[in-house]
């Protein structure tokens, strides 16, 4: 059986103009999993699948999905993937139901030239997403009896959801280490028993009395995080290498570390400040912090090391992603990387994914500058990736999985985008840390 690896990186864009209050105001309702799911409010029927108007008793007897898009007109993608998932379960006991906040000025013309299938309704004052109890939009599964299966976020996994639901596979418990090989092998899939929240900016600051100090540790959970605020920054559940990338903004493959700290173990740093510092600020202060708990030193040089190098086809280039608004409701981007793996076992995956070969690649899914696509695909290969392209712009990178058997991920790839990756060598700054000790 094939083993593929999913990699994914998903981005919330937060408007600052609604703080910690949320999309749609201060949350009055907190339902859960297992609750009856509230009625719908709503103004106006944008969109009917079937004859006659929405009743509230539609959400008996049958499936329900609920996407909350309080911007629908900046979300295209997310329409096409939502209509696409609609047709798929045309012929099943399943209904989708879409819910838009946006003005009908903007709305109604983007919506003659991009129509939504399913319910489509229309609540402008956010009354239905309050109901809810959600600071941020998000997706909800009904059940036949009425009942909240649960919360989501994304449309791409609408459809393993339904088909969880379905067979009795769902759950709200997330499995820990201990628990995750047999939670895969059950088949089981997770949604979330409760909707996100808005974050507070306080949420994750370390108990900590402010200081300049950085504060590190051996982990004792299995929490990991980052977050951070104009007066902290705390790192949960870090091995070495992933919080060198943090800090120094370079992939573990060009990090050179001596064999005594190249190890799985996990930290936590943590920075309290007695005033706001800038990014970079911090940032330097984390550095000289790692430094010096393990009490290295760190230099910068060039290595002819092996590499893929990106070039691009001549008078070819990717398709360009759209310009973004300035302002609005903010939106999801996402970006991915499928691999595959012939010969490993679960228990090999679970160890943790190995640096894969460019041949291993299935598909991609990433948007932004060419720099951008390397450092993605540099995060999880077994070599450097290095940008010889000459392109500028952000650029929508998309090569879709293989039917076939073999794969042929670079030949994809120059077929589909223009874009030739060719292994070979090349000069490459590595990030060398060394004991103080044998620096001297």
């Amino acid at each position: 059986m094939i083993a593929r690896f999913l990699l994914c990186f998903l981005a919330l864009a937060v408007p600052r103009a609604f703080g910690q209050i949320g999309f749609y105001g201060p949350v009055t309702s907190h339902v859960k999993a297992g609750d009856r799911a509230p009625d719908i409010s709503f103004t106006k029927v944008l969109n009917a699948p079937v004859a006659g108007s929405w009743s509230q008793s539609n959400l008996s007897g049958q499936l329900t999905v609920l996407a909350f898009y309080p911007d629908t007109s900046h979300n295209l993608e997310s329409v096409t993937a939502w209509n696409e998932v609609v047709e798929k379960f045309a012929d099943q006991p399943v209904q989708f139901v879409w819910i838009i906040g946006e003005e009908e000025s903007t709305l109604l013309p983007w919506l003659e030239e991009h129509p939504i299938s399913g319910w489509v309704l229309l609540d402008s004052k956010g009354q239905t997403g309050n109901a809810y109890g959600m600071e941020l939009p998000a997706n909800v599964i009904v059940g036949t009896d009425r009942k909240i299966v649960g919360f989501y976020m994304g449309i791409a996994e609408t459809e393993s959801l339904l088909e969880a639901v379905k067979d009795g596979r769902i759950t709200t418990t997330l499995p820990n280490k201990a628990t995750l090989k047999a939670f895969i092998e059950s088949g089981k899939v997770h949604i979330d028993a409760e909707p996100q929240r808005m974050p507070r900016v306080d949420d994750h600051k370390p108990a900590f009395p402010p200081s300049y100090a950085v504060h590190v540790s051996l982990s004792q959970g299995e929490e990991r995080g980052n977050s951070s605020a104009d007066d902290y920054w705390a790192l949960q559940g870090y091995t070495l290498k992933e919080t060198i990338d943090e800090l120094y903004d370079v992939n573990s493959i060009r990090v050179d570390l001596p064999a005594s700290l190249d190890s799985k173990k996990h930290y936590d740093f943590a920075l309290v400040l007695p005033e706001q510092e800038s990014r970079e600020k911090m940032k330097e202060r984390m550095r000289r912090g790692l430094q010096d708990y393990f009490h290295v030193t760190a230099r910068r040089e060039n290595r002819l090391v092996d590499v893929y190098v990106v070039s691009a086809v001549p008078n070819r280039k990717p398709p360009a992603v759209e310009a973004r608004p300035d302002e609005g409701m903010g939106g999801f981007t996402s970006s991915g990387m499928q691999f595959e793996n012939a010969g490993g076992s679960l228990d090999e995956m679970l160890e943790g994914m190995k640096p894969q070969s460019i041949g291993a690649i299935r598909s991609v899914s990433i948007e932004g500058t060419v720099d951008q696509f390397c450092h993605i695909l540099e995060r999880a290969l077994d070599r450097p990736v290095v940008n010889e392209t000459n392109l500028e712009g952000e650029f929508k990178f998309r090569v879709e999985n293989s039917d076939g058997a073999e794969n042929d991920f670079p030949e994809r790839l120059r077929d589909q985008l223009g874009l030739v990756i060719t292994p070979t060598q090349r000069n490459v700054e590595t990030l060398v840390f060394e004991s103080r000790s044998s620096a001297k």
